[in-house]
């Protein structure tokens, strides 16, 4: 029986894969079809292997129960804790597929339970790549060709991550840009116009009608130091993570601290990649949400200090 602390577990499952133990689908397209826009997740081999090394064949285990009305799956996965002699499980699920329905079902549903438990998080924070893509099936698959490109940019984000862990506390290494023409860069950027992403569990209830993004006229980022060591009026990172929403869109689910040191868990509007442990925010402006009697906070508008400089959102 495996014997680790709850942060050696942590790391351990949390740790990023090689790029051969990611596959790649297509989240979206534009509108033509000929580009797409590549997720990363983890293959379900590549978790069985993590789960494996880390805790044992014995010391876990995986359970499947059917969800809204036949039409979906869920995954709970289970490690058992030594210490307390007990089994604990997290669950999350996924609907059938339009490829092999239920068998897919249960192949994302594991996938995104294993995210529960930190394994191929890390992927949610990569820089979106878009790809040549082509026809199959009732949807469409990545050509074997941008597969080097995909490899680089996995890796590259991968080295992010490293270099954001060394770094002094409270300090943000960025990565350095490839040159042009360099496998994976030059293609971070969406086209102009693309169609709606792929459906996925949301993590919380979907909003419509965000209102579109306006650039901002730069302001002077302020001095005066709070009691938590982040500057007054502004909100320091603390952690971020993309999450899906019911729309097939996906939003960031954000960690901030501010200048007295209350710590405050909102959602972004959309997704933001930019958003990282250690980043700084100004002019940002809460709303909140009601749900099942729980209060969510949006995080509506935004600014991110650069360098004295600051980039709206």
């Amino acid at each position: 029986m495996w014997q680790k602390t709850e942060e050696e577990l942590r790391i351990a499952l949390s740790a990023p894969f090689s790029s051969a133990d990611i596959d790649w689908r297509v989240s979206a397209t534009t509108q033509d079809k000929s580009r797409g826009l590549a997720v990363p997740y983890v293959t379900n081999r590549a978790i069985q292997n993590r789960l494996d090394d880390t805790v044992g064949v014995d010391g876990w285990h995986n359970d499947f129960v059917p969800w809204k009305n036949d039409r979906a799956q869920l995954c709970g996965i289970s490690i058992y804790f030594p210490g307390p002699q007990a089994w604990i499980t997290k669950w999350d699920g996924a609907d059938d597929s339009d490829f092999e329905s239920v068998k897919g079902g249960l192949s994302d549903s594991m996938k995104r339970a294993a995210v529960e438990w930190g394994i191929g998080r890390y992927l949610y924070g990569m820089t979106q790549v878009w790809v040549a893509i082509e026809p199959r099936g009732k949807g469409f698959i990545i050509r074997d060709s941008e597969r080097p490109s995909l490899d680089a940019a996995h890796d590259r984000w991968v080295q992010t991550i490293q270099q954001r862990r060394s770094a002094p506390q409270g300090q943000t290494q960025r990565p350095q840009a490839a040159p042009n023409g360099a496998a994976g860069q030059g293609n971070s950027q969406p086209p102009q116009s693309q169609s709606t992403q792929k459906q996925a569990t949301p993590a919380i209830p979907s909003q419509q009608g965000a209102a579109p993004r306006q650039t901002q006229p730069r302001v002077q980022p302020p001095r005066n130091q709070g009691a938590a060591g982040v500057p007054a009026g502004c909100y320091l990172v603390m952690g971020a993570v993309l999450k899906p929403t019911m729309s097939g869109g996906s939003r960031t689910s954000v960690q901030v601290k501010d200048s007295a040191g209350q710590v405050l868990q909102a959602f972004t509007r959309g997704a933001d990649s930019r958003l990282a442990p250690g980043i700084l925010l100004t002019n940002a402006q809460f709303s909140t949400q009601q749900s099942n009697g729980v209060t969510f906070y949006i995080l509506e508008t935004y600014q991110i200090m650069d360098f004295g400089n600051e980039q709206a959102a």
